[in-house]
């Protein structure tokens, strides 16, 4: 099993497994347990993905879902920047990587409410995960919302210096951003439905 599932779902699908038998042995068979397990072994699913690009100045999705965001900006704390932002929803494999080779400066914790992942003008209430981080001398963040429904940004036990596909943590329903440096070449559109390690883009 610890294969196939991330070690977010281990605690929930043995617990539910092992109501499915007390309630077989001391009842009958249930199939709303059995309902249930097969969602969470839907939502805990650790599918094997294989990087489809090794360029060492490829930014790469970090996570299953659907580009909501592409964006050229100007923020306080990096200058002229894109910002591209990708929803993870519930069928989502909820598993995020490294998007690139990176060094970690800084890893920032903000605890805040767990709102629909899609309500862009309450960030600032969210609770959220900044990841400061350089990639061939490029500055580059990932700023990682909750979702409603995940209620936490699990972040795994991760070190300081990463290769592109390292796994970085669970999310459930939430969103990552990516804050890139304007010289980029974006290959993705917004609106498209991507995979953790599909292209994004390219730092010129």
């Amino acid at each position: 099993m610890m294969k196939y599932i991330t070690k977010e779902g281990y605690f929930s699908i043995s617990l539910i497994i092992f109501l499915i038998i007390l309630f077989w042995i001391l009842n009958s068979f249930s199939f709303v347990l059995f309902l249930l397990l097969l969602i969470f072994l839907f939502i805990f699913r650790n599918p094997n993905r294989i990087l489809i690009c090794h360029d060492i100045k490829a930014i790469l999705s970090p996570i299953d879902g659907q580009i909501i965001q592409i964006e050229n900006t100007v923020r306080k704390d990096f200058g002229e920047c894109v910002e591209i932002s990708i929803i993870n929803s519930f069928y989502n494999a909820g598993s995020f990587y490294a998007p690139f080779e990176m060094n970690i400066e800084e890893i920032k914790y903000r605890y805040g409410l767990f709102l629909d992942k899609e309500s862009q003008n309450l960030n600032f209430l969210k609770e959220k995960i900044t990841i400061n981080a350089i990639n061939n001398s490029s500055k580059i963040l990932l700023e990682i919302y909750a979702g409603n429904l995940g209620k936490k940004v699990r972040l795994d036990n991760i070190s300081h210096s990463l290769k592109v596909g390292d796994r970085l943590g669970f999310l459930i329903n939430g969103k990552i951003k990516l804050i890139l440096p304007k010289n980029i070449r974006i290959q993705a559109g917004l609106g498209d439905e991507i995979k953790s390690g599909s292209l994004l883009g390219y730092l010129i």
